[in-house]
């Protein structure tokens, strides 16, 4: 039977460190998005691991500085979007594999709402992407009873003063421990067992 302590596939950084923490989740650290010769070899041995019921995956992005779409040259567009959604793919993919039947692929991105995307043109799209992937999972491997859903945060990328009006509820951006690691529990609960391909914005209501 399939070990039920959730499996967390994630970049290391302090920010998943505490999740997996507050998950009680096994975390098996994802090469980094600066270190994509490394990808291939990391894929190559993911796959082949054992099945696991719940599987929580995060590309967290460090030391994302918002700038204008026009002077993100080709370099700065592969570091901030193709590296990243690159590695997304490989780590969804892998957790397609580990998850097993009647199991939960939770991913959880980093995404502004759309008040706040100016400036976060690459994150945007990586946060659209991995929607798209979640629910390509969803679809794919949901004859075996596997659901696969996604959370969002917008914990490092946006912070500070915030274009008006304000989040519905107080404490924007969140915290990990708190808003975060809750939304992604309630994706891996049984009681979420008839939902698949869908998204949750652990954002305090800021994405309304």
């Amino acid at each position: 039977m399939p070990d039920s302590r959730p499996l967390l596939l994630a970049t290391e950084t302090p920010e998943t460190h505490r999740l997996a923490k507050s998950l009680e989740a096994d975390l098996e650290p994802l090469p980094s998005a600066r270190e994509p010769e490394r990808f291939e070899a990391w894929r190559a041995q993911a796959g082949g691991a054992e099945a696991r019921s719940h599987v929580v995956v995060s590309v967290w992005l460090e030391g994302v500085r918002p700038a204008e779409l026009m002077e993100v040259d080709a370099d700065g567009w592969r570091r901030r979007f193709e590296l990243p959604y690159l590695l997304w793919n490989f780590a969804l993919g892998a957790a397609s594999q580990r998850c097993a039947d009647q199991g939960v692929v939770v991913a959880l991105v980093q995404a502004p709402a759309a008040l706040d995307a100016p400036g976060l043109t690459p994150e945007l799209a990586i946060s659209d992407g991995v929607l798209a992937l979640v629910r390509s999972v969803a679809a794919s491997e949901g004859a075996r009873g596997v659901r696969s859903n996604l959370v969002t945060t917008p914990i490092g990328l946006v912070a500070g003063d915030l274009v008006a009006p304000a989040p519905p509820l107080a404490g924007f951006p969140g915290s990990i421990e708190g808003s975060v690691a809750g939304a992604v529990r309630s994706f891996l609960s049984p009681d979420a067992a008839s939902l698949t391909g869908r998204v949750l914005h652990a954002d305090g209501g800021r994405s309304l």
